[in-house]
């Protein structure tokens, strides 16, 4: 809600209804997705509950959408699954990363996490999804 002039109580519109990518120039592009890595982010700090999975979901994968490297991580949680911290534990090449669960478990043991949704992006597994997709497109 927002007040006028006239001290009239109105609803505020959302700037943002209609727009499509395609309306806007790269730059603008760019500069949307760092605002909604900060509205995420927000909702992702620590202290914060993990109430909606879309939300978390869409929050790691605008994370590590620019990662050129395989990225293992954790969002460590209390009893609440209110967050504790967001952590990339591991990093790897372009086709793999080396895990090691006891790494894991010893993080979230630090922090005394009573929970964790873990992540990681697969680039390998994209990659190889679109080559082997290419020839089949194109026949």
């Amino acid at each position: 809600m927002k007040k006028t002039e006239d001290f009239v109580v109105t609803a505020v519109d959302d700037r943002f209804t209609g727009l499509t990518p395609s309306d806007l120039n790269e730059a603008e592009k760019q500069s949307a997705v760092t605002l909604a890595m900060k509205v995420l982010a927000i909702k992702h700090r620590a202290g914060r509950s993990l109430s909606n999975p879309e939300e978390t979901r869409n929050y790691l994968r605008l994370r590590l959408a620019d990662y050129q490297n395989e990225v293992f991580g954790a969002v460590f949680l209390n009893n609440r699954h209110r967050i504790i911290a967001v952590r990339e534990l591991f990093q790897g090449t372009i086709d793999g990363a080396s895990i090691h669960p006891r790494v894991v478990v010893q993080q979230a043991l630090t922090m005394n996490a009573a929970a964790l949704v873990v992540f990681h992006n697969i680039r390998a597994v994209l990659l190889n999804l679109a080559t082997q997709m290419k020839p089949s497109l194109e026949s």
